[in-house]
Order: structure tokens, then C-alpha cells, then sequence
């Protein structure tokens, strides 16, 4: 076999090969994601969907298990739950439950752990309304991560002697807890990139970053 064909062998494996590197990462997400949803969504139905399946049996139907009945009503209930809370008394039972789950030694930790995990993601919802910027800060030459949370600040920069703007500066992984810091104008850095990336960055301490695809044009 001549050096040209083992050339050509050789290039067309390492073109296969990135082809095939390059397809796998593309559909790895969709094939993790399309995953999760069918692992959840089997386990949501089985929890609700064995208590149809005996009472549909003990009715004498013939099919005793529809797929996705399980999970609808879990939905349902879990909406009318929320729905509950928002009410006084609905308030008051969660917070005896809570007083009670508190006080088992074991579940505690794990409810405590949870309920912490639920309060930043729903935090961070909450915060990404704010345009994402970039400051020097502690100081010269480091630049900090944040959201502009107030422009309206006449007094403080009357004080300061130069237009300056509110920037709150979350920490990581816990966006819930920060910093406000005003900025004079001219020192913000606009950040081309949508809000919820921004927080992503945040809560994953910059193991995932912005992608490309969701990086916010200029306006002209």
C-alpha cells in the first residue's frame, strides 16, 4: 500500500472520528435531558398511578393503568398546595410542619439542605430581571460579576459628586447573599449576555458559562 493511500485511510479515520466527537457532544444534552424528563415523569405517574391501577381493579375496569394519570393529578395537587399556602392558615399549617420536620434528627438535615437548595434557584428567578455588568472590584484590575438594581439615585450621587449607579454583587454559589455597591457610570462594564447565563455563571462558581448562541446582540 502506498504512503498516499495510508495518508488518505488515516485522513478520512480522523475526519470519522471528529464527526462522530463532534455529534456526540451535540446530542448528549438533548439525550440526558429527554432522559431526566422520562425518569421523573415515570417516577411522578408511579407514585399516584399504582393507587388507580388498584381501584380501577378493585371497579372490575380492564385497564387499569393510564400512562400520565399519575402525574397529572400529582400536578394538581402540587398546584393546589401552592394555591393553599398563600393563605393565611395554609401559612400557619406549613409553618407546624416545618416546626415538626425540624425537630426528627435525620430528616431534619436533609429537609433543612433542601429547603436551601429550593430558596436559592427561586432567589435567583427573582433576580434575573437586572442588565448583567462587569465592575473593578475589590479593587483595580479585578472585576466583579453583578446586576444594575437601582438607576434612580439623585442623593447618592449628589454626595458623590459624579453619576453613580446601584450594582448588587451576588456571591457564589449563593446569589441570595451580596453586596450593593454604587459604581460611577463610566466605570460599568454592559454585559452582552442574557441574565438568566449570568446567573448560571454565578450559581455554578464559572463552570458554565455564557454560550455563544445567547450572547444579546448591540443595539445600534
Amino acid at each position: 500500500m502506498s504512503s498516499e493511500n495510508k495518508h488518505a485511510k488515516k485522513s478520512l479515520y480522523l475526519k470519522v472520528r471528529n464527526y462522530f466527537t463532534t455529534g456526540l457532544l451535540v446530542l448528549m444534552p438533548t439525550a440526558v435531558t429527554i432522559w431526566v424528563l422520562v425518569f421523573f415523569f415515570r417516577m411522578f405517574d408511579g407514585i399516584l398511578g399504582r393507587l388507580y391501577t388498584r381501584l380501577f381493579e378493585f371497579l372490575g375496569y380492564e385497564r387499569t393503568y393510564i400512562p400520565g394519570l399519575g402525574a397529572l393529578t400529582l400536578a394538581v395537587i402540587i398546584t393546589l398546595f401552592g394555591y393553599f399556602v398563600r393563605f393565611y392558615v395554609g401559612r400557619k399549617f406549613f409553618e407546624l410542619w416545618e416546626k415538626l420536620i425540624n425537630r426528627l434528627p435525620f430528616l431534619s438535615k436533609v429537609y433543612i439542605a433542601t429547603r436551601q437548595l429550593s430558596d436559592v434557584f427561586k432567589s435567583s428567578a427573582k433576580m434575573n430581571m437586572g442588565k448583567p455588568v462587569m465592575v473593578e472590584y475589590p479593587r483595580r484590575g479585578i472585576y466583579s460579576i453583578g446586576y444594575i438594581t437601582n438607576e434612580r439615585t439623585t442623593h447618592f450621587s449628589e454626595k458623590a459628586g459624579k453619576r453613580v449607579i446601584g450594582v448588587y454583587l451576588p456571591t457564589t454559589p449563593n446569589p441570595t447573599s451580596g453586596m450593593l455597591v454604587y459604581v460611577p457610570e463610566n466605570e460599568i462594564i454592559t454585559l452582552d449576555i442574557a441574565s438568566e447565563d449570568l446567573m448560571k455563571l454565578i450559581v455554578s462558581a464559572g463552570f458554565v458559562g455564557p454560550d455563544e448562541a445567547t450572547v444579546v446582540p448591540k443595539t445600534p
